[in-house]
């Protein structure tokens, strides 16, 4: 009998998260019989991909992803740990019938593509529909808001907990710091996010706000919209740092070269910096956020942090929590992404 109650008991942590009942804020609902291991995620879902790599340490079970996931993930470190990434069809594709001809079970789209969420709901497979703005733009928030839908269904909740409060310590040990230092102490920075002309840049906007406050920056684009402006503009606002983000394909050498951009305060001081490239582009919501948080830090306050500091972070950081071991070379990587990991489409 005590055999039975005791198997009965471990059947139920094992095998008792499945079925599981997924509900989401629009009042859709349904019902998912396993693990999923044939996952399309479609519908402008850019980030996601590496996100479900990362927590079940395989890219097994994604059958289909964007364009421009498969791009990221074949200039990050992630390539060299799952060769299968190379292997997984990725596209624009909207079509329904297409992605139902992959044999999915489990659909996971951008609420913003409205027409595709819909037609996978009514297509009966499992669809989970996330936002990328329902958290003010706020990438802890952001990223644990898909973490904390995706973990039951990936059955991956112990080590999503894990990651989540350690990422959530990182961002407290950061905001105290900056709490303590005065507005002259902080620097003026820009976040270019896409660069067409010296007469059309993209800057600021969406996750810049969150990334640099916490970090001890000052946003020179207090906005929540990408903000096209003109190197004029970049003159008049004279930031001490410019940040490139990585889902463009400019490098800093390309404006420190520029004798256009000399008068610029950034460029005289040297202070232009390309996003690191992690398990993704880390300027939008990522498994990478510590990390990126800490590079910022550095980066903002150079006096405090140095680089050997956080190339031990980082090491520290992905064997811990998602059980990789780095090789230096492919740390090394993550803080110098190439051109090409800019590439969108």
């Amino acid at each position: 009998m005590r055999f039975i109650m005791l198997y009965v008991l471990l059947s139920v942590n094992v095998f008792g998260a499945f079925p599981y009942m997924y509900k989401d804020d629009k009042g859709y609902s349904v019902e998912i019989p396993k693990k999923p291991t044939r996952i399309v995620i479609g519908g402008g879902m850019w980030p996601l991909p590496p996100v479900v790599i990362m927590l079940e340490k395989s890219a097994k079970s994604i059958v289909y992803m964007p364009k421009s996931s498969k791009n990221a993930l074949k200039n990050s470190f992630l390539l060299d740990m799952f060769s299968e990434i190379s292997r997984i069809p990725s596209g624009e594709n909207e079509n329904i019938e297409d992605l139902l001809s992959l044999k999915p079970d489990l659909f996971v789209c951008h609420s913003a593509n409205i027409k595709l969420c819909q037609a996978m709901k009514q297509s009966k497979i499992p669809t989970i529909e996330l936002s990328v703005n329902k958290w003010g733009y706020n990438s802890f928030e952001t990223i644990k808001g898909w973490i904390t839908v995706l973990a039951p269904i990936l059955d991956v909740e112990i080590k999503a907990k894990r990651f989540l409060d350690f990422t959530q310590s990182i961002q407290d040990e950061m905001m105290k710091k900056v709490r303590a230092k005065s507005n002259n102490d902080k620097p003026k920075a820009l976040v270019i996010h896409y660069f067409e002309s010296d007469k059309a840049i993209w800057v600021g906007g969406i996750f810049a706000d969150y990334l640099l406050q916490t970090s001890g920056g000052q946003n020179v684009i207090a906005s929540q919209n990408i903000v096209k402006i003109t190197l004029e503009d970049i003159y008049k606002l004279d930031p001490d740092i410019i940040y490139i983000n990585n889902f463009n394909t400019l490098m800093p050498q390309d404006i420190l070269k520029s004798p256009l951009w000399k008068p610029i305060k950034a460029i005289q001081n040297k202070r232009v910096y390309k996003f690191p490239l992690g398990s993704y582009r880390p300027f939008a919501p990522s498994v990478d956020l510590p990390i990126l948080l800490q590079w910022l830090y550095m980066c903002n306050n150079p006096s405090e942090m140095d680089f050997d500091t956080l190339l031990h972070s980082t090491e520290v950081f992905y064997s811990t929590y998602f059980d990789l071991h780095l090789s230096k070379k492919q740390i090394m990587s993550i803080f110098s992404p190439t051109r090409e990991a800019g590439e969108i489409r």
